[in-house]
């Protein structure tokens, strides 16, 4: 019994140390290959995309060219190394059926990817050639069949990735169960040894199973979102091949985790997720919807930007923009740019609900106007100054309309960003900040969006220049419920004010804005008792709409 039950222990070794051997020598290499090939793909493509924008260049960056040369080429030729090492690893399939059928698929990939990378190839060099030489405008067709072609091999390369790790997990699956029935078998074993003084057969199945429970751990961590795992400590044989193996694979996928958090700091990974992996083409291709739109920029910063140091400077613009984009992104924006010390940003489906979306964004504001005191205590150490401490005052424009969104570029750069006149209107609205003393301006149109959410006070009734309609303008003063006493009443009085304002009532008017500008330091009354002055002058007529035509922008 004894030696029945060894010799089938013995036979489910050797099975063991098989599905091992296949995993060390043909599952494993192919993946990281395949991996491999994807990454070196992507980086060809960046040196061709580097490379057709230099040429474009009146004046180039010779060494950028070069550099540039140099990788299209090694990592042409990586792809074709790749290529051939693929091939190496599917010539000799196991002898499972399903792997067979799995192994077949890898192959036809890996000839379709040959095929198009070789077409790729020659069209990318005519186009380089063309525009190298002088020939500025490349057909468009045939910049786009070169297009089309990069996506091809991106997708091809892609499945075949997947599928590599389709063949892993199955053969590590194989393993687990020949390990399972190896430990099984080795605990009868175990069992027979210690009755007849066998110990020794126990040991040695132990030192066995071991390491491939430790592999299969570290597989698991792995799968979890851990790559911070490193294999150690196995024996120098077909299993110590297997970790090094894995350990290069794990190296490989932190790699890519890392390329994916740097392209994550330069598109927000929500528009990578819900637009540009879908590729749903009629969102990339532009449609109308309802958005809100944000502008936001320092008061004075020219002015400050020239009492700073450069490196002084950076420090600042740095923390800045670091606070003001978490307020942003606290209540589900997306940052579309920074201009200068501006930042601009947007609230609309299918990042968040257009009912919640004007809502979200004066949440945004207000954080941010909270945020600017924190700013404010930082800035002493931020620069290492004691005194002339410059002081920090921002300025908002929120706009709620239909614009248009979209993958809009050319066809080697391109964003998904927004455009039309309600654009135009929320930078407009950020700069109307400064001749009124204002930090936040909304439209009537957000206003009436996030009407039960927020505080406001109506200021008056535009229109902007370049425009023809007037717009209600309103300033933010809190979320729903925090609005303190004093700004309370000032807005009682700033509304019985700009009643007797429209209707003519010059002197009641000029009284109450007379007050709150002496009371609570009112600038915007202020601008109002000027307003006032100037417009006694002309007769209005009872027709008087009540409208002020701004001159500049």
């Amino acid at each position: 019994m004894m030696i029945i039950v060894a010799i089938l222990n013995s036979v489910q070794v050797i099975q063991l140390g098989g599905e091992v051997s296949d995993i060390a020598n043909k599952a494993i290499p192919l993946s990281s290959t395949a991996a491999q090939l994807n990454e070196s793909g992507l980086r060809r493509r960046i040196s061709f995309e580097r490379l057709y924008r230099e040429y474009q260049m009146t004046n180039p960056d010779s060494s950028a060219i070069k550099e540039a040369e140099t990788n299209f080429e090694k990592f042409t030729m990586l792809v074709d190394d790749h290529v051939v090492q693929l091939r190496f690893y599917l010539a000799n399939p196991p002898n499972n059926k399903e792997d067979r059928e799995l192994y077949a698929k890898a192959r036809e990939l890996v000839s379709e990817i040959e095929a198009t990378f070789t077409q790729q190839t020659d069209i990318a060099r005519r186009v380089l050639k063309r525009i190298k030489y002088g020939d500025k405008g490349v057909d468009a067709e045939l910049m786009e069949i070169n297009i089309q072609a990069q996506s091809t091999l991106q997708n091809k390369r892609s499945e075949l990735q997947k599928l590599a790790v389709v063949i892993a997990n199955k053969s590590v699956d194989r393993a687990k169960i020949a390990e399972q029935k190896v430990l099984w078998s080795s605990l009868i074993v175990t069992l027979l040894a210690l009755a007849l003084g066998l110990w020794g057969a126990w040991f040695l199945s132990k030192r066995l199973a071991n390491p491939i429970m430790s592999l299969l751990k570290s597989t698991q961590a792995v799968h979890n979102g851990n790559l911070s795992v490193k294999i150690e400590g196995l024996p120098e044989d077909e299993i110590g091949q297997l970790g090094d193996s894995m350990n290069l694979m794990i190296a490989e996928l932190r790699k890519k985790q890392d390329m994916q958090a740097v392209i994550s700091t330069y598109i927000d990974p929500r528009v990578v997720e819900k637009i540009i992996l879908p590729g749903r083409a009629e969102v990339l291709a532009g449609q109308k919807q309802i958005m809100t739109i944000f502008f936001s920029d320092i008061a004075g910063f020219t002015s400050i930007s020239e009492r700073l140091s450069p490196s002084g400077l950076v420090k600042m613009v740095n923390r800045y923009f670091t606070l003001m984009t978490e307020c942003i992104k606290a209540e589900g924006g997306i940052i579309d740019k920074f201009i200068g010390d501006a930042i601009m940003a947007y609230w609309g489906p299918p990042f968040i609900t257009e009912e919640e979306q004007a809502s979200a964004a004066c949440r945004a504001a207000i954080r941010q106007r909270d945020a600017l005191v924190q700013f404010r205590k930082e800035l002493p150490d931020l620069l290492g100054l004691r005194k002339d401490i410059p002081e920090i005052n921002i300025r908002i424009g929120l706009a709620t309309g239909e614009v248009v969104v979209g993958n809009i570029g050319s066809d080697t750069a391109r964003s998904y960003t927004v455009m039309g006149d309600i654009v135009n209107l929320a930078s407009r609205l950020e700069s109307i900040n400064k001749q009124y003393g204002t930090t936040i301006i909304i439209s009537e149109a957000t206003m009436r969006m996030a009407d039960i959410h927020i505080e406001v006070m109506e200021l008056d009734r535009i229109i902007v220049k370049g425009k023809s309609e007037p717009v209600e303008i309103y300033e933010l003063l809190s979320l729903t419920g925090e609005l303190d006493e004093v700004s309370a009443l000032r807005r009682i009085r700033f509304a019985e004010a700009l009643v007797a304002y429209r209707n003519q009532d010059w002197l009641v008017a000029a009284a109450i804005f007379t007050e709150l500008h002496e009371k609570f330091n009112d600038k915007t009354a202020k601008v109002f008792i000027e307003r006032i002055n100037l417009l006694t002058s002309h007769s209005l007529g009872s027709g008087w709409d009540g409208v002020w035509r701004m001159t500049t922008k």
